[in-house]
């Protein structure tokens, strides 16, 4: 993807028709212009944080923070960009793009974006069999069939329904 950053109006332009930005190739061409002869006598662009080990294989994802007055702006036409791969917030204003016309912008953000590499598959016969094999089939028709009377511990469903029921056989009662 071709950017073109102007340090002077704090806009990176998507110069070519690309409709999908990966955070990952945005952060590296923003370092790789901050590091450039004209970006050393700049202020940083941005901040970026991520791609911290949670064990397992598992990372979380990349957030990048434009500073506050650069913005991302993608070429004009009337389409659905994309932003994928992590987060991208700040900006002027707290907006990290700047307005084209006919551009919608997609940004998929996540407080906690992981990448997880996961394997297997769902349970074998065997283990539905031996998670299933504890279950007691009479349990059921004996706590639906159970006595009201015996239901004195307060704060619980026993409780309140023999509650409901002392009430409403009290209320036949008085009327």
């Amino acid at each position: 993807m071709a950017y073109v950053f102007n340090f002077y109006t704090q806009i990176i332009d998507i110069t070519n028709p690309q409709t999908t930005v990966v955070i990952q190739d945005l952060i590296n061409e923003i370092r790789t212009q901050e590091s450039s002869a004209t970006g050393m006598a700049y202020p940083k662009i941005a901040d970026a944080g991520g791609k911290d080990n949670l064990g397992g294989g598992v990372s979380t994802g990349i957030t990048i923070t434009l500073y506050p007055d650069w913005q991302l702006r993608f070429w004009a036409g009337s389409y659905i960009a994309d932003i994928t791969g992590g987060n991208l917030v700040g900006g002027l204003g707290g907006n990290p793009f700047a307005y084209v016309a006919g551009v919608q912008i997609k940004v998929i953000q996540s407080a906690a974006s992981t990448i997880v590499t996961s394997g297997g598959s769902a349970l074998t016969t065997a283990e539905h069999d031996k998670l299933m094999s504890g279950l007691d089939a009479t349990i059921p028709p004996a706590v639906w069939e159970e006595l009201l009377a015996s239901h004195q511990t307060a704060g619980t469903m026993g409780k309140a329904l023999k509650d409901i029921k002392t009430k409403a056989t009290l209320g036949a009662i008085s009327k």
